[in-house]
Order: structure tokens, then sequence, then C-alpha cells
């Protein structure tokens, strides 16, 4: 069969060759969007380190001074901190509510960041600093590497440094760093006291993911030396106790706390579910809008690579009806004919495989693929090529049966007539 396949091929070589060209270039560009839309679907795959689901962003705003009951403060007062100490206990008084944590530039699913480069021996890394309370491990749901609980994490927190697996890997070169000093300058360190598991932005993140935590507390506070109406700056989050229902939650929580909200020249105007930032986030996030245009015109170029192909192997078949027809005088079943045209088809796609898989290893090979999910190896290789083989096989499948099945049902007679 194959031979005779072969055979039918090479007995009209010219028309083929351009079928195999056709080929050849759509597999290598389908072999491209194969690979990126895999890296990026075990990108989306893997955990991002925290959970947001019951977790609520509440918003301060300070009272203009222009107001009558605005409240002017002595310069170098610290009532107006002390105030939005108070809304963080008033809200954590709510019944529904179980934890509550103040932040600085440190909230997932957002742009803004703090870096600065720390080292241990001979490595320097890049690192994002989260300057947190010790509670942020427990809204966010935050574990330790080595499995101990949120708690844990929040207790070991105003005793030093607590940086992600992801750091400890990228500085040590191993996770097993507590004990251990960093080093911001020859002369300052800061001692390790313990490993969270692995963190990222958001699911889309590639870099950025080389965090330190350090407690926010009075001293951080008053090294920021935040004026009154930049204290709204600050970002308060909480998480609700479980079993309290998602569903309107935001709403009713600023029915009930209107009032009691409110200290000084603060209070909270906004309660945001925190799902809806990612959502947010995600979907303006240069990440996932490039994935969309991209997912987009691949959209486009495979519904474009099944009717050029479609229309190439309907053009083949209707130039031979009188060999299918003479196929069919002489004993060949309708059901024959269409497997001849679906086999002819994929012993092409098969042919122009070969020196489309040997342009793609070259590639592969010259480290034009990207490496920040995955390092190209042999394995990631062979999977993209074989579902690229896959995608075109089923492509050209469809594209041989509805043609051939059509000439297949005309009467001998009738395909011998067009000889």
């Amino acid at each position: 069969m194959i031979l005779h396949i072969l055979k039918l091929i090479k007995a009209n070589l010219y028309n083929n060759c351009w079928v195999l060209a056709e080929l050849l270039v759509v597999f290598i560009v389908l072999w491209f969007t194969t690979d990126y839309f895999l890296m990026r679907g075990i990108l989306a795959s893997r955990p991002v380190g925290f959970n947001v689901e019951n977790v609520y962003r509440a918003t301060i705003s300070v009272r203009p001074q222009n107001a009558r009951s605005f409240v002017k403060y002595e310069a170098g007062s610290d009532e107006p901190r002390q105030n939005v100490y108070r809304i963080i206990e008033r809200i954590k008084a709510h019944p529904d509510v179980e934890a509550v944590c103040m932040s600085y530039v440190a909230l997932p699913y957002t742009y803004g960041c703090w870096t600065s480069q720390i080292h241990h021996d001979s490595t320097n890394v890049n690192v994002r600093y989260l300057n947190v309370s010790p509670d942020y491990f427990k809204v966010f749901d935050i574990h330790l590497l080595s499995g101990g609980s949120m708690e844990e994490l929040a207790r070991r927190l105003p005793e030093g440094k607590v940086i992600s697996a992801t750091t400890a890997k990228e500085l040590f070169g191993r996770t097993d760093v507590v004990g251990k000093r960093y080093y911001v300058t020859d002369s300052i360190s800061y001692p390790i006291v313990a490993v969270s598991e692995p963190l990222r932005n958001d699911e889309y993140a590639t870099s950025g993911n080389v965090q330190v935590f350090e407690v926010l507390d009075d001293r951080f506070m008053e090294t920021l030396n935040l004026k009154e109406h930049d204290m709204n700056s600050l970002e308060i989050c909480f998480r609700t106790r479980a079993g309290v229902s998602p569903s309107g939650f935001a709403e009713r929580f600023m029915r009930e706390t209107k009032r009691s909200l409110t200290a000084g020249n603060y209070w909270v105007s906004d309660v945001e579910p925190y799902t809806e930032i990612r959502s947010s986030f995600l979907e303006y996030s240069l990440g996932s809008s490039g994935q969309k245009v991209l997912s987009i015109i691949s959209g486009f170029f495979l519904v474009n690579v099944f009717l050029a192909v479609i229309g190439t192997f309907w053009f083949r078949v209707n130039r031979r009806r009188a060999e299918l027809g003479l196929r069919m005088a002489v004993g060949s079943t309708r059901r024959g004919i269409c497997r001849l045209m679906i086999n002819e088809g994929l012993m092409l796609l098969f042919l122009a495989s070969l020196p489309a898989l040997f342009i793609c290893g070259n590639i592969a090979y010259m480290e034009v693929l990207s490496v920040d999910v995955l390092p190209v190896s042999v394995w990631r290789f062979a999977v993209v090529s074989i579902l690229t083989l896959l995608v075109l096989a089923l492509i050209i499948i469809g594209a041989c049966w509805y043609p051939s099945r059509c000439a297949s049902r005309m009467e001998p007679a009738d395909a011998l007539h067009y000889e």
C-alpha cells in the first residue's frame, strides 16, 4: 500500500511538489504556534502560591482639607497612622472577617513593585520586597514550603526575613536555607527565618517571582515617612470566615460598617472582591492580552490552513475523476477510494514533515525559542512536533475525506466520461 501511494505521488510529482512546499511552510509556522501555546498552558497551570477566593480589598479615602469636618493635626503627629490602625481593628472585629492585613506595594495581580538587589557569596539576585503585616499570610493563604501552617509564617516574620522557594533556589541553589543570611551590602545582612512556597504575581508572570517578605511595623512606617494624604497608599485586605457566601458580601459589608469604618480624616470608601481585581488584571495585562491576540491570529491561521488544504485536495481529486472511476470500474469500493485519498494526503504530510522537522530542530538549537517556562530539550521538541503532526493530520483527513467521498459517489461511467 505504501509503495503504491509513493508511486502515485511520483507519477504526479510536479503538482505534488507544490503541495509539499505548502505543507512544509504550514508545518513550520504551526510548530512555532504550538510551542508558544503549550508553554503558555504549562505556565498558566502552575500554582501561583496564594488564594484570593473570599479575599477583599478595602480602599481608604482621605477627607479633603477644605471640608468642614476635616481634622487638622500638628506637624509630626502620629494620629493619622493610628487612625489607619483603628480602621483595621474595626474591620477585624466584624463577625464575618477571619483575618486582616496591611501591606505596602505587595499585592498580587498588580504592576507595582519595590525591587532591590541582594547577594550571597558571588551570587547576586534582583528581588521584589513585599512589606506586609504578619496576617498577610493568613489572608492570602500562603504556606511554608515544608508544609507548615500560615500561622507559623505569621509568627516567624517579625523575627527576620521570609523568602520564597524561588528566591532560595536563585540565591543558594537549594531551599533548606532557614538560619542562613543574605547580604544587602558587604556589611549589612539579614537572617532567613522561613521559606514560603513559590509565589508568582499572576498566572502568566515569568519574571518578578523572586520575593523577600519583611514585616510592616512601626519602624518601617517611620522610614516611609508618609504624610496624611499619602496614608491611603497602604493596602488593606481581609479574608472572610469559612461558610460566608461571597454573593453580595461586599455591598452588605459596606452597609453594615458605613459608620464604624471612619477614623479622623479617613474612611473606607469601597470594598472590592479580589477575584474581580484578578479578573480585571488578567483581562488587561500584557500577558493575557498578547495571548488573546495570538489566539485570534492562530485561529485565523488554522482556518486558512484548513481552507487552503481542502481546496488543494479538492482540486487534486477533481482532476483525478477518471482515475477514480477506473478504479471503481475494476472493483474498488467507495470506502477504499476515500482511504486511498486520505492515505495519500497523510503520506504527503509525512514527506513534508521530514525537512520541516530538520528546520525546526535547527531553529531550536539556535536558541530562538523562549526558555522562560521550560528549557529547550528533546522532550519539548518531541511533544511539540507530535502535536503539530496530529493537528495537520486531522486537517488533512478532513480535507481529503469530503471531496473523495463526493467523487466516490459518482457512477463509474460518469467518472470515466471526464477522460
